[in-house]
Formats: structure tokens, C-alpha cells, sequence
């Protein structure tokens, strides 16, 4: 008798020695998982078993899943799951009370799990987890050999899977307080974001990062909802499964929140306009409570604010862009017009001085040549009442297939009144170049770069105009025996307002970015040559592209 009084009082000592370290895990901040494997192994040796298990409830689906084993494949771990009910396992979730079985094999409520289950254990041992009248698990122990389980082992097995659904509550309880805390905050933060910053990008930034520091170790994203419908990840914080993703898709489709899994999804809805999506992906996160969803909605519903508003801003800044873009390209395009006008005046300005230069020698007066000057006045006022009504004014060309050569040849002809103190040379009439251009554009070019050219070269010197063929190309050279420009300044010369420093001459500085402009809406170039070695003055080249026989 003294020997199993003994053996009896060892026995009491070891299981309040087991129940004593287990009430002490329940104090300890260890991680959840690690906390439930020591709990698994104590229970194993602590009932002379040769595995133990852990299911535990999932309240949304009613389902009991395997949250913990030492003996099972533990590959299932988070993916076996039984309903209440079915097996030894979910019968006592159903019944709430202790089931101990000798040998499974011949007990009907006994449900073999594939790839779980394995055929050596034989007897087994099944008490629920049950905290303020709820089941929340089942611990399972289970031997290799057949064994009558006791009735204090019975009791002693139960009075641990108490403890052990007190720490599973209190970690319950621990985790949900401090995920809350970092919801408020992450809310905190958002409503912040909505007063901070308008810049679009950076709301989504902010949104996703906040979203997953609820979440240790999840990953986020959101998807806007394109003009076509189709839903693109425009902002993510680590990498969204693909199932996380087709989540997101289903709940922009069909407006509601979608679970699938380990993943969360719900749309983004601003007032009555449906803006996007946002996804959550939390690995080993066997269900989402209804508080979760119920955040993660609310987060929703801030984000779609923020992001609205930061899109109204955005269209703001664009169309205000497109306006300062417009203002400047109705400027430039005045700017060049006005200056169009230099030309034609100054060539009715010479014939006029030939007027009075040869009214006393009874010549013939080309007045034929200022009256069409005029007209061309004519057609430059009419383009600049053009450009008030248009929304978009801009470089208009005409391209027609057309002789450069015998164009070039009139313009010279057409420009010698206004270069009249210079010897301007043009090219001489010979085959035809056939050019692929805007002609009376082109014309403009050529008159402007040599009414440069008189405002620089020194009275009696050469003026000259010449063309050259190259490939698919040809090149028009004026050229002129100035004071050329100096190596610093040949970049910036065609750009709007720049002019030499020289007080003598007068100008706006828009003559040369004028012509770029044609040249470039003819799909040409221009660009500043020097002059051949030891020769000084200024050479302006652009070129023209080439028209090829079948054009017309």
C-alpha cells in the first residue's frame, strides 16, 4: 500500500508540477506558436502519450481546425479542419464533455483526416476547451498501444485543456487589445493623411503602409479602378499573393467585402462613385472577425476620401498645367505672328524708299511687288484672328509637294528691296528639287533669316542663299558676313526672347525661334553653321525633307 500511496503522490506532485508551468505560460509573452507547441509537448509527456493535438474553433464557419500536433503531419497544421460534429473531435465540440476511446478502429464516431491521421495510433483521448460556456477546441491525445484511459486521467487531461483555454482567451483577449490600439492609430494616422498631403500617390503610400502595420508580417495593396473598367495595383507594401488580388478584383466587381482565405478584400467607395479596391493578406490568419472586417472597412471608407480628394486635386493641377500651357502656347504663337509681320513690312518699307529713290528718273515702279507684300499683311492678321479662337493655336502647315529650288529663287528676288543696302545672291534656276513642305511657310523662314541677316552684316557685304541636296533631305544656307555668335550663345539663339547683347539693334529676340518652329512642324531642323576657315560672318542652315516621285 505505502508503494502506490507513493506512486499515487508522485504522480499528483508531476501533474501539479505540469499544471504549475502551464498557468505560468499563461503570464509569459512568448509567441503564440511557440507557446502552443511547449503546450502540446508537456501534455504528451505529461499524459504518457505518443502525440497531442490541438483543434480549435472557428466561429465564422463552424469549423474545427488544427492549430497545433507533435505527432501529426504537421504540414496540415492551419489547413485540416473537421466540422463541429464530425469525428471523435467534433463530436465532443457538439457535446461538450470528454470522449475517451480504446481502439479507433472500431469506433464509428471515429473520422480518419487523410494525410493527417496515421494508422499506428490506436487509442485516443478527446476533451473540449471551453471558456464562459463557449467551446472554443478540442485537445486530443493519442497512443500507440491500446490503453483504458482513467478516470483521473480523463479529469487531469480536462483540467488542462481549462488552462489552456484561459491562455488561449488571454492571448485572445492580449492580441485583440493591442490590435485595436493599432487600428486607432493607423485611423488616426489616415484622417491625418487627409490634411497633410493632396498629392495622389502618396495617400495610397500611406494608406497601405498603415493597413499593414495592424498586421505584423501581412502585405496590402489597393487597385484603382482604370477609365475602362479594368482594376490596376497603383500602391502595395510587400508582395499580395494572387489570390489576394483576384479578392480585390471580386470586390471592386461586385461592391461588396470578399474573404478568401488568408486574404481580405473590399471596394472603395467615395459618396456614390466607386474609386478602387484595397486587399489584405495576413499568412496563417485562419479567420478575419467581424471587428477586423468591420476596420478594415472603416479604413476603406477614409482611404476612398482621400484618394477622391487627391484626385480632384490632380485633375485640378492637370487642367491648370493645361492652361499655363495653353496661355504660353497662345503667347508664342502671337509673338511669332507679330514678328511675321517685320518681313513683308520691311520689304514694302523698301520699295517705298525706291519709290522715292526713282520717282525723278521716270522708271517703272514694281508696285506690283508691295501690293502682294500687303497681301501677305493680309493673310498674317487673319492667322492672328485665327489664334484668338482657337484652343490650341499652333504651327499650321500645309505639306504639298513643291520646287524649293524656283521658291528659293523668287523669295531672293521677292527679299531684294529689304536687303537692298546688302548683296543678296540666291540660288539660280535650274532642275527642280521637289520639296515636301509648307512652300509659303518656307518662304517665311528663308525672308526671316535674311532680315536677320541685314540687321547684322555690315552694309555692302554678302548676303547669300544657296541650296544642297543631302539623301532624303535638302539644306537651305543664309549666309552672311556678320559678326557670327559666339560658341556660348549658338545653343540658346532659338530660343523665344534671346537676343545678342547689342544696343544698335533692334529686335525682340523671336526671329530665330520662329523659324524653328516651322522648320520643325515641316519635320525639318535648324540649326548654326561657322563660316569656312578664315572667313567671318554667320551661316543659319535648315532643312526640308525630300518629296519622292509617287508623292503629290
Amino acid at each position: 500500500m505505502t508503494g502506490l500511496a507513493d506512486t499515487d503522490t508522485e504522480r499528483k506532485l508531476s501533474e501539479l508540477s505540469f499544471l504549475r508551468e502551464i498557468a505560468q505560460l499563461a503570464s509569459s509573452t512568448r509567441d503564440w506558436d511557440e507557446m502552443l507547441r511547449i503546450v502540446i509537448d508537456r501534455t504528451t509527456d505529461a499524459m504518457r502519450a505518443e502525440v497531442s493535438s490541438l483543434y480549435l474553433v472557428e466561429r465564422r464557419d463552424g469549423v474545427l481546425r488544427l492549430a497545433a500536433t507533435n505527432g501529426l503531419d504537421r504540414r496540415w497544421i492551419g489547413k485540416a479542419t473537421l466540422r463541429v460534429g464530425e469525428g471523435i473531435t467534433g463530436w465532443v465540440a457538439n457535446a461538450r464533455v470528454p470522449l475517451a476511446v480504446r481502439d479507433v478502429r472500431n469506433e464509428p464516431r471515429f473520422k480518419w483526416v487523410r494525410s493527417v491521421d496515421q494508422e499506428r495510433f490506436t487509442s485516443m483521448l478527446s476533451v473540449p476547451l471551453v471558456i464562459r460556456d463557449e467551446v472554443i477546441g478540442v485537445l486530443n491525445v493519442q497512443t500507440v498501444e491500446l490503453r483504458e484511459f482513467l478516470r483521473s486521467e480523463i479529469d487531469f487531461l480536462q483540467t488542462i485543456a481549462n488552462q489552456v483555454a484561459g491562455i488561449i482567451e488571454k492571448s485572445r483577449l492580449q492580441r485583440d487589445a493591442e490590435r485595436k490600439l493599432r487600428e486607432v492609430s493607423a485611423l488616426f494616422e489616415i484622417s491625418n493623411v487627409l490634411t497633410s498631403t493632396l498629392e495622389l500617390d502618396e495617400v495610397l503610400g500611406l494608406v497601405v503602409d498603415r493597413l499593414v502595420r495592424v498586421y505584423p508580417g501581412s502585405s496590402g495593396g489597393i487597385l484603382l479602378r482604370h477609365e475602362s473598367g479594368e482594376a490596376v495595383l497603383r500602391a502595395s507594401s510587400g508582395t499580395l499573393p494572387r489570390h489576394a488580388l483576384a479578392a480585390a478584383r471580386t470586390a471592386l466587381a461586385e461592391t461588396r467585402p470578399v474573404i478568401q482565405g488568408d486574404a481580405l478584400a473590399l471596394p472603395l467607395i467615395a459618396g456614390d462613385r466607386l474609386v478602387g479596391a484595397v486587399a489584405l493578406n495576413v499568412p496563417g490568419q485562419v479567420e478575419f472577425a467581424n471587428a477586423e472586417v468591420a476596420f478594415v472597412g472603416t479604413l476603406a471608407n477614409q482611404a476612398a476620401l482621400a484618394i477622391d480628394k487627391a484626385s480632384l486635386y490632380a485633375l485640378e493641377r492637370k487642367t491648370a498645367e493645361r492652361l499655363r500651357d495653353l496661355d504660353r502656347a497662345r503667347s508664342d504663337f502671337v509673338a511669332v505672328v507679330t514678328h511675321d509681320l517685320r518681313t513683308p513690312l520691311s520689304v514694302i518699307r523698301g520699295y517705298l524708299d525706291l519709290f522715292a529713290e526713282q520717282t525723278s528718273n521716270g522708271h517703272r515702279l514694281p508696285l506690283t511687288e508691295a501690293s502682294a507684300q500687303v497681301g501677305r499683311l493680309d493673310k498674317l492678321i487673319d492667322r492672328i484672328l485665327a489664334s484668338v479662337k482657337d484652343d490650341r493655336p499652333d504651327v499650321v502647315v500645309r505639306r504639298t509637294r513643291f520646287d524649293l529650288r524656283s521658291g528659293l529663287v523668287s523669295v531672293v528676288r521677292e527679299l531684294g528691296p529689304m536687303a537692298r543696302k546688302h548683296r543678296l545672291t540666291g540660288p539660280r534656276a535650274g532642275a527642280a528639287l521637289w520639296a515636301r513642305g509648307d512652300k509659303r511657310r518656307t518662304a517665311e523662314v528663308v525672308g526671316g533669316l535674311v532680315h536677320n541677316a541685314t540687321k547684322y552684316a555690315p552694309a555692302g557685304s554678302r548676303i547669300t542663299v544657296s541650296v544642297a541636296k543631302e539623301k532624303d533631305r535638302a539644306i537651305v544656307r543664309v549666309a552672311d558676313d556678320g559678326p557670327g555668335v559666339a560658341p556660348e550663345d549658338r545653343n540658346r539663339i532659338f530660343e523665344p526672347f534671346v537676343r545678342l547683347d547689342s544696343d544698335e539693334i533692334t529686335g525682340t529676340g523671336i526671329g530665330l525661334f520662329s523659324s524653328r518652329r516651322v522648320v520643325e512642324a515641316q519635320g525639318g531642323s535648324i540649326w548654326f553653321e561657322d563660316r569656312a576657315r578664315g572667313e567671318r560672318g554667320s551661316v543659319f542652315a535648315f532643312s526640308v525633307p525630300l518629296s519622292h516621285s509617287e508623292d503629290r
